[in-house]
Order: C-alpha cells, then sequence, then structure tokens
C-alpha cells in the first residue's frame, strides 16, 4: 500500500496561505498522529515501519518561502494477516498442494499523515471535501484500485474531542488472474494547531483462485468488520 500523492492537497494549502497573506511565519514540529496502543493491542495492529518526518518549501518569491512539516505512520493489521496465512494453509492442506504454493500479499493498512503550515494555521473547512476527494483518487490510483466508488460520509468525534471528516469506499483490484474487492476510507481530523489525513484499506469477501484445474476460494474476508475497526482505531489518534 502506498500513501497517497500530495500533489493536489498541497497546491490547495498553498493556495490558502497566499490568499491569506501568512508570510514567513514559523511552522511548527508536525507530531506523529498516533493511534492508541491499548487499542493496536486489542484488534491485533502494530506500527509496521519508522515514522517518516518530512520539511516542505515553496517559493513564492525571492525573499518569501512556505514552509510546512508533514509526519507520516504507517500500521498493519497482525491478525488478519496471520488469519490469512491460516486460512491459506487449510486451503493448501484440502487439496494437497505444496507448502510453498505462494499465497497474494494482501494486507489491511492505517496511513496518519498529520501536517502543520506557518503560524499553526488549519486547513480551512471549505477545503476538507476537495482534499478527501483527491485523496480517494489518488490513493486508489497508486493501489491499482478499479471501479471505486464513494459508499458514505460521515461526521465522527475523536475520543479527544476533536471532529473527524470521513469518507469510505468500495472497489477491486486485480491479483494473479484473480480480482478481489477492496473497501477503504480517508478522514482528515481537525485541531487547533495541525490538519491529520488518515487513510486505510482493507480486502473484502473471498479470494477466488485458479490453479490448473483447481478453481476454489483461497480464503474469505469480512471487510465491513474490519472496516468498522479501524474507524474505531483512527478515533483514538492523539
Amino acid at each position: 500500500m502506498i500513501l497517497p500523492k500530495s500533489k493536489n492537497i498541497l497546491i490547495l494549502i498553498f493556495i490558502f496561505l497566499i490568499s491569506t497573506s501568512l508570510g514567513c511565519l514559523e511552522t511548527p514540529v508536525a507530531t506523529p498522529a498516533l493511534i492508541d496502543e491499548d487499542a493496536l493491542t486489542a484488534y491485533g495492529w502494530s506500527q509496521a515501519e519508522d515514522i517518516q518526518y518530512n520539511t516542505f518549501e515553496q517559493e513564492l518569491s525571492n525573499s518569501t518561502n512556505l514552509t510546512f512539516n508533514s509526519t507520516v505512520v504507517t500500521y498493519r493489521n497482525d491478525r488478519l494477516a496471520s488469519d490469512i496465512e491460516a486460512q491459506a494453509q487449510v486451503f493448501r492442506d484440502e487439496y494437497r498442494l505444496p507448502s510453498d504454493v505462494p499465497v497474494p500479499m494482501l494486507k489491511a493498512v492505517i496511513i496518519t499523515n498529520r501536517i502543520t503550515l506557518p503560524g499553526k494555521a488549519n486547513v480551512p473547512s471549505e477545503l476538507i471535501a476537495k482534499i478527501l476527494e483527491s485523496s480517494i483518487e489518488d490513493a486508489n490510483e497508486q493501489n491499482s484500485v478499479e471501479s471505486f466508488n464513494e459508499s458514505s460520509k460521515m461526521q465522527l468525534t475523536a475520543d479527544n474531542g476533536a471532529a473527524i471528516h470521513l469518507s469510505t469506499f468500495t472497489g477491486s483490484t486485480h491479483m494473479e488472474n484473480s480480482s478481489l474487492r477492496i473497501l477503504g476510507f480517508v478522514a482528515l481530523i481537525e485541531s487547533q494547531d495541525s490538519s491529520t489525513i488518515v487513510y486505510g484499506m482493507v480486502p473484502n469477501g473471498t479470494f477466488p483462485v485458479n490453479i490448473g484445474p483447481l478453481e476454489a476460494d483461497l480464503f474469505s474476508i469480512d471487510g465491513e468488520k474490519e472496516l468498522n475497526e479501524m474507524i474505531e482505531l483512527i478515533k483514538t489518534i492523539d
């Protein structure tokens, strides 16, 4: 899974900064948008890789630069990965296949990206819908998700009281002469001094495979249940 491209988001932010004439105000450090450790343990998730700290600059004129900071954290669903492997082993045993028959690497991921702007400015509310829409399109394009459609929009409240603007979507992806349905979401969490974009994706349903004359389902995933748990996890972000 790949982090959604930020090009469209950055353009929107730059337009906002220019229009409000923020100039060269100091940009605070973007602290990691972390999911609660106890919640991760309860749902079988873990942090997948090192936290990424990034600083970006945009020159507006010879004397004016815009700087913003971004911190990215990636999480994976270890419990689901183990469940998929266990189902795949049952499949091998049932059809007497060699243990080295490869299993497609399918993962459920959550990626958080906290952004801080000069002067602790927030992304204005009128840009939230555009940011979520472009994030869904970019993320699905990079992850080869096809025929994706937005399925719902909702307003949630994080455990710390922050507002969460969330859009869910459905789609499908092709893998090894087969296809699999996908569920996902993109959310924006607002706070007083930063904006956090959260992206999540999980396989959904059965994964049919063809091995010679054999046609059967390799595994099955309750994607709706997994997606609901992922939404509960992002509510704990602080």
